[in-house]
C-alpha cells in the first residue's frame, strides 16, 4: 500500500540575451487509511500546477520592475 507520494515537475526556460530562468516544485502527499489514492493524486497535481504558476509569476518581473 501506497502511504507516501511526491509529485514533481521543472521547466528552464529560455529568458533570451543569454539568460534562463529554472521553475521546480513538488508536492509530497501523506495518505492516510481510507483516502482515495486517484483523488489524492489529481489534487496533488492541480496544486503543484497552481504552485508553479506562482512561482513563476512572482520571480519572472521584467527587469525594469524589480527592485533592489
Amino acid at each position: 500500500m501506497i502511504s507516501q507520494f511526491t509529485v514533481g515537475y521543472s521547466r528552464t526556460i529560455n529568458m533570451g540575451n543569454y539568460e534562463s530562468a529554472r521553475v521546480e516544485a513538488q508536492v509530497v502527499v501523506t495518505l492516510n487509511e481510507g483516502d482515495d489514492f486517484a483523488s489524492m493524486k489529481d489534487a496533488a497535481q492541480v496544486e503543484l500546477r497552481a504552485l508553479l504558476e506562482e512561482t513563476y509569476a512572482n520571480q519572472h518581473r521584467p527587469k525594469k520592475q524589480q527592485s533592489v
